[in-house]
């Protein structure tokens, strides 16, 4: 030991003089001390099989010095910020634990003097595969359609990741839309691994990645019962018109999208032509659907219609004489009017054969005396014609005694 105290106090001095030197180089301006923020933090070593659960690591405040005439700036590249991953305690995984962060420079010139933070929780878990079913979610289907239970081209397929991750994993969930125009659906699907709340679980892998499904679209169908209007065309003969027009059966109940029948009122037949037609028709008519809906009862296809063809029935007005009856013998019957309007109402045939020369206004003055009366006429009329009315319908009548012979 005595070497080690031989020339003790040259040896002291020198490390003095050192420490003098160094403090007066610091202080003399040809180093400065900064702090360099967020430099990310690298994970270095981590175990084979295993998942980095914590994927933010995080970034470090360094404080470091550096001499004055360094030739290149410092940036974050200058620092190698490191945590070893091989240090974890895989037998307590995947429990968050701490690992001290490793900071040292790159760079000649720089010296790192502390930084903060110097530790980093992570956690890491060993990497497994599970198979998970397959589902598929439809959404809300538009009204008025039904779909099928969809056709998967597979019913399970692999999950792999992180354990503790693989557990929450309920399924392998391909989401679809049914399109309100009722066509078929899908086509291929992206799967995504969902929890039993259909939430999206993170860094797990399918495989496959996605999936067929084939869903068929059909048309929800109810019914609805409307009238048949059969539809006519054409004039009947001159002199002729139509009366009652009934079909048998005289409603038909119709099947299709509600949309649909909501806006079927009736339903027309094919066109019956009545052209020229002077008796009652009897005819098939042919039902013409609007688009979207169909017969309930295929059999009702072709109603029976039954048009009524009639006479046209007019009115007509004659100027008819007024003749007296019954006046006393001998007495005259003198109307104060010759004739009167005769209104009457038939069919065209039957006033085409009336002869108003063959036609007279009856004034019945039975039992009446000598004087001035007021008698409504009467008309005898041919069957098939009747009194619609008559202008005047009462006249003065007078009645005149024979005159007393000369002496």
């Amino acid at each position: 030991m005595a070497w080690l105290f031989r020339n003790w106090a040259l040896k002291l001095g020198a490390l003095a003089l050192a420490t003098i030197l160094y403090t007066g180089l610091v202080f003399s301006g040809s180093f400065s001390d900064k702090t360099f923020p967020g430099v990310s933090v690298t994970a270095l070593a981590q175990p084979e099989g295993t998942y980095l659960l914590t994927q933010q690591l995080g970034t470090v405040d360094i404080k470091y010095r550096s001499a004055t005439d360094l030739p290149a700036s410092v940036t974050a590249e200058s620092f190698a910020v490191t945590i070893d991953l091989s240090t974890y305690d895989m037998s307590q995984a995947p429990q968050v634990q701490s690992l001290r962060i490793h900071v040292r420079p790159l760079v000649d010139g720089v010296e790192v003097l502390t930084y903060t933070p110097d530790a980093v929780s992570v956690a890491i878990d060993r990497l497994a595969e599970v198979q998970v079913r397959v589902a598929v979610d439809s959404g809300q289907v538009p009204p008025g359609l039904e779909i099928s239970t969809p056709q998967l081209s597979v019913q399970r397929v692999a999950a792999s990741g992180p354990q503790s991750l693989l557990d929450r994993v309920d399924r392998a969930l391909a989401t679809v839309r049914i399109d309100p125009s009722g066509i078929d659906c899908c086509g291929q699907v992206d799967l995504v691994p969902v929890d039993a709340d259909g939430r999206r679980v993170e860094s797990v892998e399918l495989n496959p990645s996605s999936v067929r499904v084939q869903i068929d679209v059909n048309t929800v169908e109810t019914s609805r019962t409307v009238a048949i209007r059969p539809l006519l065309i054409g004039s009947p003969a001159a002199g002729f018109e139509v009366g009652s027009v009934t079909a048998d059966p005289s409603v038909v109940t119709l099947r299709g999208a509600p949309e649909v029948l909501s806006a079927i009122a009736e339903v027309l037949t094919e066109p019956i032509s009545l052209s020229g037609s002077n008796s009652t028709l009897r005819a098939s008519g042919t039902l013409v659907l609007p688009e979207g809906a169909r017969l309930a009862d295929a059999a009702a296809a072709e109603p029976t219609v039954v048009v009524q063809i009639r006479e046209t029935v007019a009115t007509r007005t004659l100027l008819l004489g007024l003749v007296c009856q019954g006046a006393p013998a001998d007495s005259a019957c003198l109307p104060h009017v010759q004739q009167v309007a005769v209104t009457v109402r038939g069919t065209v045939s039957a006033l085409d054969a009336i002869d108003p020369g063959g036609l007279t206004a009856t004034l019945d003055v039975t039992g009446q005396g000598p004087g001035d009366h007021l008698i409504q006429a009467t008309v005898g009329l041919p069957q098939g014609v009747s009194l619609v009315t008559m202008s005047p319908i009462s006249t003065t009548v007078t009645i005149a005694p024979p005159a007393t012979p000369a002496p």
